[in-house]
């Protein structure tokens, strides 16, 4: 699938997801605070399920941007957890460069608790958005359908006489706000409807106005005026979109049904400022036997009533004491957009963020290799992670090697047989399985996890020549001139197993001499063997500690075994960023950020991000 494609599809299914549990909670903190009001105002009841449903739109997709912007890599459904190998040796790990505050703020974010992620399979996800489109098509299908008809209706619709127009006092009365507003009449239609957004029009059913009396018919038209007044309409197409798009969702179907009921009792408390109210029931009471049930619903406001909804509004209408001011208190609503925002924060921390997990035949290989290596899957290497050198120096061969004197010793030119054929074939597979499982999980990989699996990596050529202690003993004893060597170097009483290791991977006195002199004094036999393993030279650790300190073994290691060259410094410097520390360099390097990705990233219309972003960039995959 195509990444960008890939994306939205995650994308679509986080907000789906999102938007079940959270607009269903919010609709649980708008019944709360409904409860807690039985005797408000209409209008605030009304604002409050506004302010729910609005959240209930736009947390679901805030939510979503920020997973989906967090790596979500294709996760293998059936790899475990398996146990950790020990760490190489490695206690001093760059600390004696001072962290940058994006360091120390990268630092932070790789400490914190992840964020749950839940595994779906690709296929899965795209059946789920297929599906999702499809039921939205069809009810945003069925919406446009009812705009056309209303439209239909606007432009059949008559004037309403002048003559009785004339009787309607409250109608002749009523501020009709900055919008024009005609009164047209249809017979096309059960019950009086505002038709607004860009043609404000009340329609009044033509029977009506044969079988009511003025002042019925001027209570509904105020009534109807109230819609247009409050702005209803935007309100109800609000409501009608949410509806399409998020057809499926309990939380937004019981706020839309409530906001349909308020809205109304709102508009009755408008009609309550000129009218008593038991001749407006008497009214309503009226509009229910007249109408014919069940009508046909329309996309305007008060279209989608019941008559279990007239009747909450008649009852509403002859409870005594009750609070009809047509304006919203700022208390209850303060306390309940308050109770959202603080709902919206703790969603964007627990918001799942979703997975594919493995499918392909390929990807399941990979998993199969991971199984049978002791290399835990969050500690997968990036796939920019270097082949370390091919280890030299045969084990079986050292017998017949030549002696190799202090004036003659090449740290560059180790000895070779056919007989490390065997050590180099192991070395070399375990490396190309570490690259493949990283090809397939490096979006995974946090940058701690990616350096420490570049030094276990170079770890494994240190234990590919530990394999070969079980070589005869009688090795070091047929190679007196090495053991000189060692001993005139500083390396003295060393065991077999010592001797048999640096001879495998080609540690020479000549080799020694040169890290000396590189500002290396006296390294240990394990780092003497795993620089040698990854292809250290002299050269290298004089030129890393010219630019970056004195630096020890362990961090020259941990350095080349992501890739951290002079040259990829400059490359950086060249590509704007020239003051990185060398943990910086590691950081990046170990996920594969380079030059080449920073000009990929400035052609996206991405311009001078800092370490942790160009970090976060990379592992999220999206370039």
């Amino acid at each position: 699938m195509i990444p960008a494609l890939d994306t939205i599809v995650r994308f679509i299914v986080a907000v789906l997801f999102n938007g079940l549990w959270e607009a269903t909670l919010l609709a649980v903190v708008a019944w709360i605070a409904l409860r807690a009001m039985p005797n408000g105002n209409a209008t605030t009841r009304h604002s409050v399920l506004v302010a729910a449903l609005l959240a209930s739109l736009v947390l679901p997709v805030a939510t979503a941007v920020v997973t989906t912007m967090r790596p979500a890599p294709a996760l293998p459904a059936a790899v475990g957890h398996t146990t950790e190998t020990t760490r190489p040796s490695a206690s001093v790990k760059l600390q004696k460069i001072v962290p940058s505050p994006v360091q120390a703020q990268t630092r932070a974010i790789m400490a914190a608790p992840p964020r749950a992620n839940i595994p779906l399979p690709r296929p899965v996800a795209v059946a789920i958005v297929v599906l999702w489109l499809l039921g939205a098509l069809f009810v945003l299908v069925r919406l446009v359908v009812s705009l056309l008809h209303l439209e239909r209706l606007k432009k059949d619709a008559l004037p309403v006489a002048v003559e009785y127009r004339a009787q309607l006092m409250r109608w002749n009365a009523a501020t009709k706000g900055s919008r024009t507003v005609r009164l047209c009449r249809s017979d096309e239609i059960a019950i009086p409807i505002a038709v607004g957004l860009f043609d404000a029009m009340i329609l009044i059913p033509e029977r009506f106005l044969e079988e009511l009396e003025p002042a019925d018919v001027d209570r509904i038209v105020l009534h109807e005026l109230a819609h247009l007044r409050r702005a209803d309409d935007w309100i109800n197409a609000v409501e009608r979109l949410a509806s399409a798009l998020f057809f499926f969702n309990p939380g937004i179907a019981w706020l839309v049904a409530q906001l349909d009921l308020e809205r109304e009792v709102a508009c009755d408390d408008w009609v309550l400022q000129q009218n008593d109210p038991l001749p407006y029931a008497n009214c309503l009471a009226k509009v229910v036997e007249s109408a014919v049930w069940p009508y046909r619903a329309m996309s305007a406001p008060g279209a989608f009533l019941t008559r279990r909804a007239m009747s909450v509004r008649i009852e509403r209408l002859l409870t005594a004491h009750r609070d009809v001011r047509v304006r919203t208190s700022l208390g209850p609503t303060g306390v309940v957009v308050a109770a959202v925002a603080a709902l919206g924060i703790g969603a964007a921390f627990v918001s799942p963020s979703f997975a594919y997990t493995v499918s392909s035949p390929a990807q399941s290989a990979v998993v199969a290799a991971v199984r049978h290596h002791p290399l835990p899957a969050r500690h997968l290497a990036p796939q920019s992670q270097p082949k370390p050198q091919t280890p030299v120096a045969p084990v079986a061969a050292v017998a017949t090697a030549p002696a190799v004197t202090p004036s003659t010793a090449a740290p560059t030119a180790p000895p070779t047989a056919a007989a490390v054929a065997h050590t180099v074939t192991h070395t070399a597979t375990h490396t190309e399985t570490v690259r493949t499982v990283s090809a397939a999980s490096a979006t995974a990989t946090s940058v701690s996890s990616a350096v420490d699996n570049a030094m276990r990596l170079s770890a494994n050529a240190v234990s590919t020549a530990k394999q070969s202690v079980g070589a005869p003993v009688t090795v070091a004893a047929n190679s007196p001139a090495y053991i000189d060597e060692l001993a005139a170097a500083g390396y003295t009483n060393l065991s077999v197993d010592e001797l048999v290791q640096m001879k495998a991977v080609g540690v020479t006195a000549g080799y020694i001499r040169g890290l000396e002199d590189a500002g290396l004094p006296h390294p240990t036999v394990e780092q003497l063997v795993r620089l040698r393993a990854i292809g250290v030279q002299p050269d290298y650790v004089r030129s890393i500690r010219q630019h970056y300190g004195a630096l020890g073994a362990d961090d020259i290691a941990r350095l080349k075994a992501v890739g951290v060259t002079p040259e990829y410094a400059s490359q950086m410097a060249s590509a704007g960023y020239s003051n990185l520390t060398a943990d910086q360099l590691l950081q990046l390097r170990a996920v594969g950020v380079d030059a080449a990705f920073i000009q990929r990233a400035n052609a996206h219309g991405f311009h001078n991000l800092s370490v942790d972003q160009l970090i976060r960039l990379k592992t999220s995959g999206i370039i």
